[in-house]
Order: structure tokens, then C-alpha cells, then sequence
């Protein structure tokens, strides 16, 4: 099967409204592969088939629940009686808060780490349901539904705060699932949650080769396929984003911003926001300061 087209988000979002779009298949038609500029939560209630990749497929069946990025090219095929939900929505339009949910595992390993690596075919991990689970996340949903059907005052909040209750809570379940029987993806989501949360330090290779329980070279090769560098460089990256939020947000010193986030070196500061970014911290602050104004 090739490539069909590439789907545009603007073909479901309507102009002005909340990036999120509910679709019922039932039943879901077979799709030849394609690609599309959003991303996609689906949630398989009944039949079976056949998801696939350019270098794999996946059998599907009632209770799975998988994350699919809309650079990933993909489809399904031979499918008998396959009813899904899928759940159509695009995180940088939303701007949803953080908040503590970057520092979650199962968040990291459902939205991050098992999309990157749909199209691997050493990919064997997803995300189960049982009977409970479905109708749980059923529940979310019809209530998403309402609110985007009846528009009263404040839907597209509602529908925000509705969206992410399921996120936390499909990925609380990746987590408890997880813990009896660690996957190698799983090992990576929580490797990316000890980045989280050790943002006012530098970290050692050896850390997190002993949270991964992986090889220092196959930890680097997967990070990097990942997230297109090493798991130093990346957690160095998100200290200096986070470095850029508190000079954004607060009145710090450059100096005191970079003490709480671990730099006892101003100088290597001053560096390595320069490399990363391309202008100094203050050149930052200033230029949003106007921007602002």
C-alpha cells in the first residue's frame, strides 16, 4: 500500500475552537497508509485488525490503546468488524499546562517514547484496557462530547481540563501496569521522568543507565533515535528551557536562575544558553521583556 495523502487538521478542527475532534468507526474502513498534521488517540472497542506502519504491523483488538503521531505514516487493513474511538487532537495548539505531568512515566512512554517507536519493528509494547478501563474512559469521553455539542459557556475550558484528566489517567493506568513487568519502553518513560525530576542538577550516565537497566550504547542509540540527541544533552536542553520560563515569568537574577537550576558555574551558564539558544540569558529576558510590553 502507498502513501495515500497527508491529512491537514484544519480539514476537522473548526477555526477559533479547541484543537480536539472526536470520531466514532463503526466500523473503521480500511485505510491505506497516510500521514496527517495532528495526532491521534485511539481506543479499539470491538473486532479486530490489522495496524500498520511502513516497516511493521500490529494486531489490534478490544481494549487497545495506542498514541499515533501524524508524522508516522500508517493504516489498517484486513479488519473484521473493527470499531474504534479515535480521539483527534494536536498538544502545541492547545497549550495544555505541565503542571507535574512530564515527571510521570507512563505520560513519557505512551505520548513520547511508543509513537516515535510505532514504526520499529522490534516495537512489541502497548497499552491494555480492561472491561473497567474502557468504560472509564468511555465516561470521559461522552462528557468531552456534551460539552463540544452544547457549547455553554466555558466548553472549550471544560473540554481542556476533560482532555486532561484522560491523559493522566490512561497514563497513571501505563504505570500501574508496568510495574510487575517493566518493558524496555516503560524503563525509557521512567528514565525521561528522572530527567524531570532532577532539573535543579546535572545527572551521570551511570544514573541513568541504572534506571533504564540498558546498555550505555543501546541507551544512546535509543535516546538519540528518540529525541535526536544524548540523554545528557537532552536533560541539559530541558534545564535551560526551564531557565527560560523562570526568566519569562519571574524577576531572578540571571545568576540566581542559573544557582537553583544546579549551574555553580556561572560562566558555563552563560555558555551553554548561548549555544542552545544563540543569544545570553539577559539578550533572552530583554527581548522578551519588549515583546511583551
Amino acid at each position: 500500500m502507498y502513501e495515500k495523502h497527508h491529512l491537514l487538521g484544519s480539514e476537522f478542527f473548526q477555526p477559533g475552537e479547541i484543537s480536539i475532534k472526536i470520531l466514532h468507526r463503526d466500523p473503521q474502513p480500511e485505510y491505506p497508509i497516510h500521514t496527517h498534521d495532528f495526532s491521534e488517540l485511539v481506543l479499539i472497542l470491538d473486532g479486530k485488525g490489522t495496524h500498520f506502519t511502513r516497516k511493521n504491523t500490529f494486531e489490534v483488538e478490544r481494549g487497545d490503546l495506542f498514541v499515533i503521531n501524524g508524522d508516522r505514516a500508517h493504516g489498517y487493513k484486513d479488519l473484521k468488524s473493527l470499531k474504534l474511538i479515535n480521539i483527534l487532537f494536536d498538544l502545541k495548539k492547545l497549550h495544555l499546562p505541565d503542571h507535574d505531568i512530564h515527571k510521570s512515566a507512563g505520560f513519557h512512554t505512551l505520548f513520547t517514547i511508543e509513537p516515535l517507536l510505532r514504526g520499529d519493528g522490534r516495537f512489541t509494547s502497548r497499552l491494555k484496557l480492561d472491561e473497567k478501563q474502557i468504560e472509564e474512559v468511555k465516561q470521559i469521553i461522552l462528557k468531552i462530547e456534551k460539552e463540544q455539542t452544547l457549547q455553554r459557556e466555558g466548553y472549550s475550558y471544560l473540554t481542556a481540563a476533560l482532555f486532561m484528566q484522560l491523559i493522566i489517567y490512561i497514563s497513571r493506568i501505563y504505570s500501574r501496569n508496568s510495574e510487575s513487568g517493566k518493558s524496555n519502553l516503560y524503563n525509557l518513560g521512567e528514565t525521561i521522568s528522572f530527567m524531570e525530576n532532577n532539573m535543579d542538577r546535572s545527572i551521570s550516565i551511570k544514573e541513568l543507565l541504572d534506571i533504564s537497566h540498558m546498555s550505555e550504547s543501546s541507551l544512546l542509540r535509543t535516546f538519540r533515535k528518540i529525541t535526536g540527541t544524548s540523554p545528557l544533552d537532552y536533560h541539559l536542553r530541558k534545564r535551560i528551557d526551564r531557565a527560560c520560563s523562570l526568566l519569562e515569568n519571574t524577576e531572578l537574577p540571571v545568576t540566581m536562575i542559573a544557582y537553583d537550576l544546579g549551574f555553580t558555574d556561572s560562566n558555563y551558564f552563560a555558555r551553554q544558553f548561548r549555544r542552545i539558544k544563540g543569544e545570553s540569558a539577559r539578550e533572552y529576558r530583554k527581548k522578551y521583556s519588549a515583546r511583551n510590553i
